[in-house]
């Protein structure tokens, strides 16, 4: 009885494809023990720890090219240098993972605040008081408050910033521009808004023609309760909302109240 295996019973004993295989001999780091009479490739024992050896510097993610070289010439020390590398890298892909998953469930729970409030009618504008911290922002680029942005300003004024897709866009609007901005760490931001007690509306359009009428209601809705709102008014343009929704646009507008007199935090909480 032959004591070697074809090339397709050594695929299925290891779990991979005989095309696999034969990328391993084309780079010549697998080869037969033999090739028989038939022109039959023929494995034995040292070609299964061979390539038992191969599939595991692959799992380690240690590129074909590569593993030439660690057959050949690899000490422990060298190997001990690979796992340290292979784990960090397992480490990395952890994170982006991690990374990932509350990314996801920030998107759900806006979701779930925004389902929440559109059961409720739209056609009466809603405020809610906010608490809100410190923010710092970096300027991306500043219009006067009756522009529009549009596709030749972004690209005038292109950076580093994320792509449009990975951040909501903060309009800070003052008596006389609108700088569009995105959150930033302190130590790289250009400006920000002071933590305070912030009057604020989730909110919907078709058109960004709305958005100043949402702005004159909140003037309006502050002016009849005696708020003084400190600029800027704060819009902020809920990109995953608008994309991964309806074809209406989603904005949340803040602005922060100038607290004079206690009774306007009690005021909020009666």
């Amino acid at each position: 009885m032959n004591n070697y295996i074809t090339i397709r019973e050594l695929s299925k004993l290891m779990h991979v494809s005989v095309h696999q295989i034969r990328y391993f001999e084309e780079k010549k780091i697998l080869f037969p023990a033999y090739v028989d009479t038939n022109h039959y490739r023929m494995y034995g024992m040292d070609e299964i720890y061979q390539l038992s050896h191969i599939l595991l510097l692959r799992k380690l993610n240690v590129p074909v090219q590569q593993i030439k070289e660690c057959l050949l010439s690899y000490s422990a020390d060298d190997y001990y240098g690979l796992l340290t590398d292979s784990l960090q890298d397992v480490q990395s892909q952890i994170d982006s993972l991690i990374h990932m998953k509350q990314f996801i469930q920030s998107i759900l729970q806006e979701q779930q605040e925004w389902i929440s409030q559109s059961q409720q009618d739209q056609r009466i504008p809603i405020y809610v008081m906010k608490e809100i911290p410190v923010r710092h922002f970096t300027t991306w680029i500043t219009i006067q408050p009756n522009e529009s942005l549009h596709a030749r300003a972004l690209y005038q004024h292109r950076t580093e910033q994320p792509a449009l897709f990975e951040t909501d866009f903060h309009y800070l609007y003052s008596s006389d521009q609108v700088a569009v901005c995105v959150p930033s760490s302190n130590a790289i931001s250009d400006s920000f808004v002071e933590k305070g007690l912030y009057l604020t509306r989730s909110f919907t359009v078709t058109s960004e023609e709305n958005i100043a009428q949402e702005i004159h209601h909140l003037n309006e809705h502050a002016f009849q309760a005696a708020y003084v709102l400190v600029d800027p008014i704060i819009l902020i343009e809920k990109s995953y909302l608008s994309m991964l929704g309806t074809d209406q646009l989603h904005y949340e507008i803040q602005a922060r109240i100038e607290v004079t007199h206690p009774e306007v935090k009690e005021r909020n909480q009666s």
